[in-house]
């Protein structure tokens, strides 16, 4: 800034003078600030009014423009401890007689206690003869066979029930394993078969689970391999099957090998971005949280320490990096380069290479996914199996026939379970001491006379769902009655007119208020000149009058009114909400709220005779027909209303767009405004520095004269 001689010689008051020539220019400043702010607070009214016509629009009319609103049913119990009823718009009218004779439950095997200290116990420690022996779970269609290896533990066991969709768990300290079905009802039974396996047989399972990378599936996967294998030993080589089972194992294996691929690679790209990404973070971090943790003169302030700062900058900086490498990632750039990294594998170098931050931050298990990061393509997988398969289905037919087993699952204080031609299920051979076993079984009703049975507690049956809560005597029925719920119908039509009332109203204020002329946005100044009573009112009086006598707003009433008043025709009669009983009020300045006639809740025409409800109980279908029809032509209405222009955005009854436009517009002018009033005032700064300059040299001139003159002294 070049130096201002305030009046130093001239003895005037530059700033006072200066502040007077700029006033006048910048009232053009505060005019296009007062007029962004009015847009501003137009906008925010705007937004107001557009949240509460869509909650009308999402909440009730797109609703009430439905058949099935008014199409709902009551129930009424004579028993709730027996039963619950609930019924749809297809469930007839009607009296109902209900016995239930049983409530379904799910399958639920409790074990007896086992000589097992955890879940890693071998299955082999507890019994020895489960030695390469195969457990078959099936449950519905599901079918999962396990074979107990020497390496087998509990863990594995449970595993593998649940692959067949059950529950299972080893509570240790029980120690007892419990199995149960998911859901209840006969379908949902669960069996379990063991039998034997011989040597060969087990090598060559495991020679094959081995090559197609069976451990790091997921379960999908396994059950296709497990499938495959299945196949292969009931097919001969080269046949159709035995092919088809080849293919599937390649697929399984390739699909497998990709995936890990895959993530090997998203997770090298990852590292490698923190790693590049850290250092910057790291020092953002340091400039950011210092102030939080050292005085301006670079002292520690008191109870931090230098290790505290290092910690938090740690901290942060592995939070920012790590927020930045997950937006990163889905980039176009970083697909490319898990694409080449998952194709052409990296090597230890690599990640040598990266920081030591980005290796803490996604290799915390210490597991070195790179190994896994080798091209792989569908055929070569199939060749690398191609050698286990053949190996497998070279076993002859006496090596590969299974022995029965018996019963070998008392060690694990379970034992082996069928399923009956009648869906229930039957223990097989001696039961475990402390076992527990509650059988799968359907719910099983007597509905008016005809016997129905579910596998859940709920049963559906022509619109009713009836959710069983208790048995009843033989012979001693419960009652309930199906019929128009015309109560919560009228509740739904009077919860919307309230709604839609709510609206109107506002939207009437708004456009009738009283007129704001000659006030405006107060500026900066004018606000310190009054107390802040006074600043509020005025204010409130500009905000109040933002959308008087507004075009767009005008629209949207009219159309609503307009909507409303639609008349239906019904079976050769036309039909309105008049018909029914639902009226304006005389009262015009109301602006088109709609009452109720004998609604009890209103103060005015409580007294008028009930047509709606009367209607609804004795012609309901005049009532749907003009509801749905009056409604459906207000839902399209509101809908054209909030259509998306190039002045305005979908779902939006105001040209807020259009808004935005001019605020932006606004901003731009303030903005030159401000640069042409510093440049405006410099200058005049600059001219009166002039003057000062000028006289200091001319009185510097003056008293030189002077004293040669000899008149000073």
């Amino acid at each position: 800034m070049p130096l201002r001689m305030s009046g130093l010689m001239s003895g005037m008051d530059t700033e006072a003078i200066v502040k007077e020539l700029m006033s006048a220019q910048t009232l053009k400043k505060t005019k296009v600030t007062k007029a962004k702010t009015k847009l501003e607070w137009k906008q925010t009214a705007w937004s107001d009014l557009n949240t509460k016509l869509m909650k009308l629009y999402n909440d009730f009319v797109s609703k009430m423009q439905l058949e099935s609103t008014y199409k709902t049913k009551k129930t009424s119990v004579s028993d709730t401890s027996k039963a619950n009823v609930t019924a749809n718009s297809n469930a007839a009218n009607g009296s109902y007689t209900l016995e239930v004779s049983h409530i379904a439950t799910a399958q639920y095997l409790t074990g007896g206690v086992i000589d097992a200290e955890s879940e890693d116990t071998k299955l082999t420690a507890l019994d020895a003869g489960l030695l390469n022996k195969e457990i078959e779970i099936t449950n519905g269609d599901k079918n999962v066979k396990f074979a107990v290896t020497a390496d087998s533990t509990l863990a594995d066991f449970t595993s593998a029930l649940k692959e067949a969709g059950l529950n299972a768990n080893f509570d240790k300290g029980q120690k007892r394993l419990t199995i149960s079905s998911k859901e209840s009802g006969l379908k949902n039974t669960f069996t379990l078969k063991t039998s034997g396996l011989t040597d060969a047989e087990v090598q060559a399972r495991n020679d094959l689970k081995a090559a197609v990378g069976y451990d790091k599936m997921s379960a999908a996967n396994k059950k296709a391999v497990n499938q495959a294998i299945e196949t292969l030993r009931t097919s001969g080589v080269d046949t159709d099957e035995y092919n088809t089972a080849l293919d599937s194992l390649a697929k399984a294996a390739y699909e497998s090998k990709k995936s890990q691929t895959d993530a090997s690679a998203t997770t090298y790209v990852k590292a490698k971005l923190y790693s590049e990404k850290y250092a910057d973070m790291e020092k953002e971090a340091e400039e950011g949280l210092k102030a939080n943790y050292y005085n301006e003169d670079g002292t520690l302030k008191d109870g931090k320490t230098e290790d505290d700062y290092k910690k938090a900058v740690a901290k942060k900086a592995d939070t920012d990096t790590t927020a930045y490498v997950n937006k990163e990632i889905t980039s176009s750039a970083s697909k490319l380069q898990i694409s080449e990294a998952a194709f052409t594998g990296k090597t230890e170098a690599d990640i040598n290479a990266l920081g030591d931050k980005a290796v803490a931050a996604y290799y915390k298990d210490g597991v070195n996914a790179f190994d896994k990061m080798e091209g792989v393509d569908q055929d070569s997988v199939k060749a690398d199996i191609t050698a286990a398969v053949s190996a497998y289905a070279s076993i002859s037919p006496d090596d590969r026939n299974q022995a029965a087993a018996g019963s070998v699952l008392n060690s694990l204080g379970i034992a082996d379970i069928s399923k009956a031609a009648d869906g229930t299920v039957t223990v097989e051979g001696a039961t475990p001491k402390g076992m527990a076993l509650i059988k799968g079984s359907d719910s099983e009703i007597i509905l008016n006379g005809a016997t129905l049975t579910s596998s859940s507690s709920t049963v559906s049956v022509n619109g009713l769902s009836i959710e069983l809560t208790g048995v009843t005597k033989p012979n001693e029925p419960i009652t309930f009655s199906v019929s128009n719920d015309v109560d919560g119908v009228y509740d739904s039509i009077k919860s919307f007119l309230k709604e839609y009332n709510s609206v109107m109203k506002e939207m009437n204020t708004l456009y009738n208020a009283e007129s704001a002329k000659g006030y405006e946005p107060l500026s900066s100044d004018e606000k310190e000149a009054m107390s802040d009573d006074e600043v509020k009112l005025w204010e409130d009086k500009v905000k109040g009058a933002l959308l008087r006598n507004d075009s767009t707003l005008n629209g949207i009433i009219q159309g609503m009114r307009s909507a409303m008043m639609t008349t239906v025709e019904h079976e050769g009669k036309r039909y309105s909400l008049s018909s029914f009983g639902i009226m304006t009020a005389t009262d015009w300045t109301e602006g088109g709220q709609l009452h109720i006639y004998g609604d009890k809740d209103d103060s005015v025409y409580s007294g008028q005779k009930d047509k709606l409800k009367t209607a609804l109980e004795e012609d309901p279908d005049a009532v749907i027909a003009t509801l749905t029809g009056v409604f459906g032509n207000l839902k399209e209405t509101m809908s054209q209303k909030m259509a998306g222009t190039k002045y305005s955005s979908a779902l939006t009854f105001y040209n807020d767009i259009k808004m935005k436009d001019d605020l932006r517009s606004y901003e731009k002018e303030i903005k030159e405004w401000e640069d042409k009033l510093a440049t405006m005032e410099e200058n005049y700064y600059k001219k009166f520095t002039a003057m000062e300059t000028a006289m200091a040299k001319l009185q510097s001139q003056q008293n030189s004269l002077g004293s040669i003159l000899g008149t000073n002294g």
